[in-house]
Order: C-alpha cells, then structure tokens, then sequence
C-alpha cells in the first residue's frame, strides 16, 4: 500500500483526540480521582504515532538513497525547540525561578536522562516528552533503515527484561520517562508502517472502527487495576497498534466524521495544546470564581486559543522560513 492511500486526516484529528486525554488527565474533577489512564495512554500513543509517522514520511526517502539527513534533523529541532523556548521563558518569567542545573537541563533537553523527578518535570513539566522524543528522533534514521522482524523481537526482549527488573519505586523514572524504554514504543509505530506499505492493499471494514474504539475504552476502564509496570505502555500497545493501522486505512464512518477540516485544524495544534495546558489550566481553575461545569470548559477552550495564537503567529511563521533554508 502506498503512503498516499493512506488516511493521514484521520490520524491528524486522532492527534487532538489523545491530547484531550493529557489534559483530562491534569484535570481535578470534584468527587472523582484524576484520570492517569488518559495521560498514560495519550503519551503511549504520540510515542507510537510518531514512529509511524516519520517512517511513512522518510522511510521511502531512506530506502532510495534520497534521504538528506541534515535536513532531517533540522527539521525536527525546528518543529519543537521554539515552542520549547517559549514555554521555558514563560514558566521562568512566572515562577521567578533562578537558573539552575534543572534548568539548563530542561533548556538542552536532556532532562529525561536524569532519573530525578526534580529534574524531568522541572520547569514546564510537559517538555519531558521532548526530551524522550528527541533521542528517538536522533536514532530514527538509522533505525529506519536496518530495522527487521528480528531487530524488532530483540528490542521488545530487552523492553520486558527492563519492565521485569525495575522496582515498583522506579517506574515513573524508568519506564514512563527514560529515552531508551520509550523508544520501543517508537519502534513498534515504525514497524507498523512498514508492514502497511508492504502490502498491496488493505481493506478495513468498517465494524472494525468500532471494536478498536471499543478495546480502547476497556484499556482505559481496567487501568486502575494494572500493574503499575504493565499500565504505562504494555497495556496499550495491544490496543493502539491496531487503532492507528485501522484508522490509517479505513474509510467508515469514524474516520469520515475524524476528517472533518476543524477536527484536523485542531489535531495540528495538539503540541502546543500539550505543552502550554499546564499553564493555562490550573490559572483559570485557581483565579476564576465559576463552578467546576462552567470552569473546566473555560480552561480548555482557553488553552485551545492560547494554542492556536501560538501556532498562528510563531510556529506557522517559523516552519514556512526554515522551508525556505
């Protein structure tokens, strides 16, 4: 199946979807406990995403030679260091923090590799994901194009011997953030792409929407009673491996309403959505007098403008310059 044939509207409103779910999950809902099965689940799923992504975009690029690596890596700072930047100064200039180890950490985005909650959720909170993502980013080429079912076994191997060892005290620093244990989540995207291409065609019937769908909200109910080892990505690989190659492929009735252009609008600004809800949130939670019914959708329709001021007026800007390189 060639790449074209595939439904990248579908998954860039799946995009805004599971961005939803990371912010639902920082969300305090009265009488309720927060709902961790969202963040977990949404971080699992650009992880898996992104490695899909990238290998139906470069991976013909690598296998004709054609690939220009510097163009490559260029294009990746550019698509998260400057709001990485913008976020930083903002969570500076807020929290009068002093310039410290942290945050030149968080600056160089290597905070992921310091397994010290001081560290990867210092400053913007969020900008951990950049820092894990960045090293799969860094690895992706040459992972592209030596990649097989072989490779792939080995480093699931290595991935369960790694979740089997680490105590029940070290999961947060070990598996949820560290760059070499969530760049199998990465992987198994990749090898979904490259099965797809493979073939010569696929053809989803449209029921099958539904099922994914289905065992998606089934992971997300039986989360609270996982392991705590199993619930940070194991528990939905085996749920969004087939979600994302489904909707990659269908044309039923969900992907026809996931196609719509507002829903694709706001799947592009799910980055700046996950990097600035941390901000915004909490500051129209804490200072506006509403009630929770009025408040919380105030807060997200707020981080959405906040998003979409940033994408309008500086990421849009800057990618159609760095094009221009």
């Amino acid at each position: 199946m060639t790449n074209q044939l595939l439904n990248s509207s579908t998954l860039q409103s799946l995009r805004f979807v599971f961005v939803m779910l990371i912010v639902m999950s920082h969300i305090p809902l009265p009488g309720l406990p927060l709902f961790d099965a969202g963040g977990d689940c949404g971080v699992t799923f650009f992880f898996m995403l992104s490695g899909f992504a990238l290998t139906l975009r470069y991976g013909p690029q690598i296998d004709s030679g054609s690939f220009c690596l510097r163009q490559y890596y260029w294009r990746r700072l550019i698509k998260i260091y400057p709001l990485h930047l913008l976020c930083l100064a903002a969570w500076l200039i807020a929290s009068h923090s002093p310039i410290d180890s942290r945050v030149i950490a968080n600056l160089l985005l290597v905070q992921s590799w310091i397994p010290d909650s001081h560290y990867y959720f210092w400053c913007n909170a969020p900008s951990w994901f950049l820092s894990t993502l960045l090293f799969s980013y860094a690895v992706f080429p040459w992972a592209c194009r030596h990649a097989s079912m072989r490779w792939l076994l080995a480093l699931l191997a290595c991935g369960a011997a790694i979740y089997a060892a680490t105590p029940s005290h070290d999961v947060t620093s070990i598996l949820y953030v560290n760059p070499l244990v969530r760049f199998v989540d990465f992987a198994l995207g990749m090898a979904l792409a490259k099965s797809l291409t493979r073939r010569p065609t696929t053809t989803v019937a449209p029921w099958a929407e539904y099922i994914v769908v289905a065992a998606l909200i089934a992971a997300l109910l039986v989360y609270p009673i996982t392991d705590a080892k199993l619930r940070n990505a194991p528990l939905f690989w085996i749920v969004l491996l087939p979600l994302i190659g489904i909707f990659a492929c269908s044309k039923g009735p969900l992907s026809r309403l996931l196609g719509h252009p507002w829903l694709q609008s706001l799947g592009r600004l799910s980055l700046p959505i996950f990097m600035t809800h941390l901000f915004v949130i909490p500051m129209i939670l804490t200072r506006l007098p509403l009630p929770p019914q009025l408040n919380i959708p105030l807060a997200i329709l707020t981080t959405i403008l906040v998003s979409w001021a940033i994408d309008r007026w500086l990421l849009s800007p800057i990618v159609r310059l760095s094009e221009k390189r």
